[in-house]
């Protein structure tokens, strides 16, 4: 079935949640995450779906070489773990930040604000300032 197949995409997303009072401060969340194979010899999608919650997935990378830059795109994201993985360096975020954006417990609003000083060449960051 997985003969002559190549990984497309690894995508996530987070399930909604009823919460109730006590469970508005736990952190724990429920991410599904969606593997999608092409078959090039029977031209057929194949979408595997996984639940990570609390407990990390396995790395694919060693089997298909896509899956590198697929898996530090999700774990940067969405905050999933993959045993076995090497490679867990950011992508888009700053080397050290791990505040995960896609998760529904990102804060939507900064308390800084930066931007790009060209005469001092250096990036400023203010405290975010409301004008109205």
């Amino acid at each position: 079935m997985f003969y002559g197949c190549q990984l497309v995409d690894i995508f996530g997303y987070e399930t909604p949640k009823n919460f109730s009072s006590s469970q508005i401060l736990e952190k724990r969340t429920t991410n599904i995450m969606a593997y999608n194979f092409h078959s090039l010899r029977n031209q057929d999608r194949i979408i595997i779906f996984t639940q990570s919650g609390d407990s990390p997935l396995y790395s694919i990378s060693e089997l298909f070489s896509a899956g590198n830059w697929l898996e530090r795109e999700n774990h940067e994201m969405h905050g999933v773990s993959f045993v076995g993985k090497k490679d867990i360096r950011n992508l888009m975020l700053q080397y050290g930040d791990s505040s995960m954006p896609l998760q529904k417990s990102f804060p939507t609003i900064g308390l800084r604000e930066m931007f790009y000083d060209p005469v001092k060449d250096v990036v400023v960051q203010n405290p975010v300032s409301v004008q109205i």
